[in-house]
């Protein structure tokens, strides 16, 4: 890891956030149970080594992307997925907020300020980063910079995984319905049907509960978005360590939130069955389809604020 990380900490929680690249949060830690909740990829030492300057074994835009994917909690901006053209720019996979460095405006304690411009589009993200209790609370204020209107992707990538997903957990949330990605090839699911949350209808006629996520030795693939939300939230559930992490957000400009559940399934790259992570990501679009439009919209000179939570919940404390 490199040494220009900054350290975020109250009682409840400690946050390890590199403004370096992408203002990525590395770790989310209950203080109490010593446990980090975020997923860390098989291969973070060799992320961290290029991070700290080992040059990357690829140019390929989605390969490189993954191969200084640390795990951890990203932000997806101008676009989320495979690379596009955005406005006329080409944009690689997930977006350049995700991957340029962001200047520290302030830290101290339990609260930081950052901002970051853009390239591809004339865009200032300027943040807020702030623990409450057990929460970290991130504030958003996106302002457009030109004369022109804008159409952009934003996702809030944070990923589950290592100790807290050590057993079965449980999935809730206030959406009422998952479309499952149109343009991949699921196991489970026929691409692009809709299911009335939780049950969904698999490729042979069966019903599965997509709140109830299997233990270890299982193999699961999900990966599609959450919408038509009573409220804007959504959690997971450890059993076995008592704990809850819940994403809560700002439903106005962030009406999807995409459910990617990766359990020891895929036996290719990049995966090769090593991973086991959940991630719910409060999203401007759906993750793919014909009907793929993003609702954050940016007048000319126009700013507009966002915002998201990540909370741990104790159900022993």
């Amino acid at each position: 890891m490199t040494s220009d990380v900054l350290r975020l900490e109250n009682r409840d929680l400690t946050v390890i956030v590199d403004p370096g690249r992408g203002a990525d949060v590395l770790s989310l830690t209950h203080r109490r149970e010593q446990l980090d909740v975020l997923f860390c990829s098989p291969w973070r030492a060799r992320a961290d080594a290029i991070r700290a300057g080992q040059p990357p074994s690829t140019s390929d835009p989605t390969a490189g992307w993954l191969e200084q994917y640390r795990g951890g909690w990203q932000t997806l901006c101008p676009n989320a997925g495979p690379p596009r053209v955005v406005h006329g720019a080409p944009v690689g996979f997930h977006g350049e907020a995700s991957t340029v460095p962001w200047r520290v405006a302030s830290a101290a304690g339990d609260r930081a300020e950052m901002s970051v411009e853009l390239f591809a589009v004339p865009v200032r993200i300027e943040r807020t980063l702030r623990l409450e209790g057990a929460t970290l609370r991130v504030e958003d204020r996106l302002r457009n910079l030109s004369p022109a209107p804008l159409e952009i992707d934003y996702s809030s990538h944070p990923a589950l995984g290592g100790a807290f997903l050590d057993g079965e957990c449980l999935i809730r949330t206030g959406a009422r319905r998952f479309t499952s990605d149109p343009h991949t090839e699921s196991a489970l699911f026929v691409p692009g049907s809709e299911h009335d949350w939780p049950f969904a209808r698999t490729r042979d006629g069966d019903s599965v509960d997509l709140r109830l996520v299997p233990g270890p030795g299982a193999h699961r693939e999900v990966f599609g978005w959450l919408d038509d939300f009573t409220e804007h939230w959504a959690s997971v559930a450890s059993v076995q360590r008592g704990l809850t992490v819940r994403v809560a957000w700002d439903g106005q400009h962030l009406p999807y939130a995409w459910l990617w559940q990766e359990l020891n399934h895929g036996e290719t790259f990049p995966w090769y069955g090593r991973a086991r992570a959940i991630a719910i990501e409060p999203a401007s679009t759906q993750t793919s389809g014909p009907g793929r439009r993003s609702v954050l919209r940016l007048g000319p000179q126009e700013s507009i604020d966002l915002w998201l939570s990540v909370g741990i919940e104790d159900g022993r404390a």
